[in-house]
């Protein structure tokens, strides 16, 4: 089990305010035996699929699916966390969300649920001036 009692419990908490279910596709890598060359061993990809399906056991909203990837273009972006839900777009992770990153998962799976946003008038009156689709990036670094 990687989540204590405490976290379990404000997951849980957080889990209440789901607007609807919530898919969580993680694309992995399992581990092997043999070694591939120019296939990179994924070692956080265990744990990744752990902490997604203690999420998913926390309530019957949060979908797990897992998919396995061998040799794709992007297969070095693993473990890969992609979310989606009754909010227009798609939240995707890579790597593993540990740490300050996976308050950020749990709160991003509230909001593809279908939560209204917390943004001010202003705000979502130009967001609807966009006339085309904005793909967005943000990067973290562990601390």
């Amino acid at each position: 089990m990687l989540l204590g009692d405490a976290d379990r419990t404000a997951v849980r908490a957080r889990w209440k305010a789901l607007a609807g279910p919530v898919s969580a596709t993680l694309t992995t890598r399992r581990r092997s035996s043999l070694v591939a060359p120019g296939q990179p061993e994924c070692r956080s990809c265990p744990t990744a699929e752990a902490l997604l399906s203690e999420l998913g056991e926390l309530s019957p909203d949060f979908r797990v699916e897992v998919r396995q990837v061998d040799g794709l273009p992007d297969a070095g972006r693993i473990p890969r966390i992609e979310l989606g839900g009754q909010a227009k777009g798609r939240v995707r992770f890579v790597g593993l969300p540990d740490g300050h990153e996976f308050g950020t998962l749990v709160d991003a799976a509230v909001a593809v649920s279908g939560v209204p946003g917390a943004l001010s008038e202003s705000a979502m009156a130009r967001l609807q001036t966009l006339i085309k689709p904005v793909h967005i990036q943000v990067f973290t670094t562990p601390t």
